[in-house]
C-alpha cells in the first residue's frame, strides 16, 4: 500500500510540473487562433492575460484583446469590457465606457443569463454617473450598435 501512495505522490507532483509547460502551450494555441482572427481565441487569451495563465499578467493585453472579441459580438468580451472600465481593473475607471460595453452585452437577447447580468450591472452604473455621462454613453452604445448592425 505504501508504494501505491508513493507512486501516486510522484505521479502528481509530476502532473504538477508539468502544468505550466501544458499552460505554456495552450497560450501558443490559443494566440495562434487569435491572432487569425478568432473571436473566441481573442477573449480567451485576453482572459489568459488577465489571469496570468500561459502568459504575463498584463492588462492592457487583455483588454487589447478583449475588444477586439467584442468588436466580433462575443459577449463575455463586452462584458468583461464593462467590468474592468466598471471596476478599474487594469484600466482608469471609466463610467461611461462601463455603460456602454454593459449595454452592448446586455443588448445580446440570444446570451442568456450574462445579458440579464449585464443589464443589471448597466443599470447599477447609472447612480454612479451624471446625466451628461448617461447621454454620452447611451450615444456611445446606440453607435456602436448601429455600426455593428445590431
Amino acid at each position: 500500500m505504501r508504494h501505491i501512495v508513493i507512486a501516486l505522490a510522484l505521479l502528481v507532483g509530476l502532473v504538477g510540473l508539468a502544468a505550466p509547460v501544458w499552460a505554456d502551450q495552450h497560450a501558443t494555441v490559443v494566440r495562434t487562433l487569435a491572432e487569425q482572427g478568432d473571436a473566441k481565441a481573442q477573449f480567451a487569451l485576453g482572459t489568459m492575460y488577465r489571469d496570468g495563465q500561459g502568459v504575463d499578467r498584463d492588462y492592457a493585453e487583455a483588454l487589447s484583446w478583449w475588444v477586439k472579441a467584442a468588436e466580433q459580438g462575443v459577449v463575455d468580451a463586452q462584458y468583461a469590457l464593462g467590468n474592468a472600465y466598471s471596476g478599474g481593473t487594469g484600466i482608469a475607471r471609466d463610467n461611461v465606457l462601463a455603460y456602454m460595453w454593459y449595454d452592448i452585452a446586455a443588448a445580446q437577447t440570444g446570451a442568456g443569463w450574462l445579458s440579464a447580468i449585464a443589464g443589471t450591472n448597466r443599470d447599477v452604473l447609472v447612480a454612479r454617473m451624471t446625466p451628461a455621462d448617461l447621454a454620452k454613453a447611451k450615444r456611445l452604445a446606440a453607435e456602436w450598435m448601429a455600426k455593428h448592425g445590431k
